[in-house]
């Protein structure tokens, strides 16, 4: 009897053992992703960001040299920024309205002073 007792707990101890297993695997497995995501959309920030000190330093030269097609944003028909899903810009009496989404994820209102 007291074999037979034995038995059952270690196969009720690995049972639970295994899927507490399962559960931690699938939970670092979904952090992992989640972090990939949040090191991607940081990243995209950071060109975005950078393009936006970028074009603030050619203001004067936005309407000439800017450009936006298949996706791609270019400044003097060098490849600015990629993965744009939207651009437009509106200039007003001194301000330049910049309305740009990057890669369906982030979307951003920029005013210049001209």
């Amino acid at each position: 009897m007291k074999k037979s007792f034995s038995l059952l707990e270690l196969i009720v101890v690995i049972f639970i053992s295994s899927i507490v297993l399962i559960y931690s695997f699938k939970f670092a497995k979904q952090l992992q992703e989640n972090q990939i995501e949040n090191q991607n959309i940081a990243i995209l920030k950071i060109d975005l960001n950078s393009t936006k000190i970028f074009l603030e330093r050619h203001i004067s030269n936005i309407d000439e040299k800017l450009d936006f097609r298949d996706n791609t944003l270019y400044f003097d028909n060098k490849i600015l920024l990629i993965n744009v899903t939207s651009f437009s810009i509106t200039n007003s009496s001194n301000l330049k309205i910049i309305d740009i989404t990057l890669n369906d994820k982030i979307n951003q209102i920029w005013k210049l002073k001209q």
